[in-house]
């Protein structure tokens, strides 16, 4: 059975406290009886090797309850601010922060938005229920299709992000395509009612110094297009002639 790492530590923190403690102890009793060899030896070894094993783990244990406690706060606290509590999926806050980061590695960083097509529909003839199944079942999906490296994220309502490094346009059009065909492709099962999904995506490259505030919203204007010119499909800003914007190029 594998220990969790957080009882690794607080066992190996309580093993130190308690050799530090006899070893307190013992040395200054070992230096006293150099001087003084009149006392009983071996009760005093006993003793200094004794009272500090038996005290040391209480205090031990009551200082790393309290360092645990505050070590499962701090991870539930960071939970809670950046992970979506439906889907489990990075939020928008992570994401910005996953996709800032993103912007220093080699190659072309290219976001993309992708929304639930008709998704008040299901809301609407199913329940909220079956749409928060539609959500986690789509949220799954898009981390599977995410980029190597990359992630996906809930930017809130039926509304996801995906960020990647990418070689070129064609290497991001094929996996933004592959996480749409995904979610067309898998049917979200809810009280025995198969529910049939599509989203649509819009995706851009990034340049040098951009924000990703900035890539958000052209990936965006590529989102409306995609809506705009069927639904359930992939489409890129660069394939907008009538695009404003800046060119991508190499990071």
């Amino acid at each position: 059975m594998q220990i969790p790492a957080d009882l690794r530590k607080a066992i190996l923190t309580g093993v130190i406290i308690t050799i530090a403690s006899v070893t307190a102890s013992f040395v200054p009793v070992y230096i006293w009886l150099q001087i003084d060899p009149v006392i009983d030896v071996t009760s005093v070894y006993i003793s200094c090797i004794v009272l500090p094993a038996v005290i040391a783990p209480s205090c031990s244990y009551f200082i790393l309850r309290a360092q645990m406690r505050a070590e499962r706060l701090a991870r539930e606290n960071h939970r809670l601010a950046n992970m979506d509590e439906l889907t489990d999926l990075p939020n928008r806050r992570a994401f910005f922060t996953a996709a800032g980061a993103l912007q220093a590695m080699p190659g072309t960083v290219y976001c993309a938005i992708a929304d639930i097509d008709n998704f008040k529909q299901v809301n609407d003839e199913f329940g909220h229920e079956a749409g928060d199944a539609v959500l986690k079942s789509v949220g799954r999906l898009l981390a599977a299709a995410a980029p190597p490296g990359g992630l996906a994220a809930r930017l809130g309502g039926e509304e996801f992000a995906l960020a990647g490094v990418f070689a070129d346009e064609a290497a991001a059009r094929a996996c933004f395509s592959r996480a749409v065909r995904a979610v067309s492709e898998t049917d979200c099962v809810h009280g025995g009612v198969r529910l049939s999904v599509t989203v649509s995506l819009g995706f851009t490259a990034g340049t040098a110094g951009e924000t990703v505030s900035a890539l958000l919203s052209r990936a965006d204007h590529a989102l409306y297009r995609a809506k705009h010119s069927g639904k359930n499909r992939a489409q890129s800003f660069a394939d907008d002639p009538r695009r404003r914007g800046p060119q991508p190029m190499r990071m």
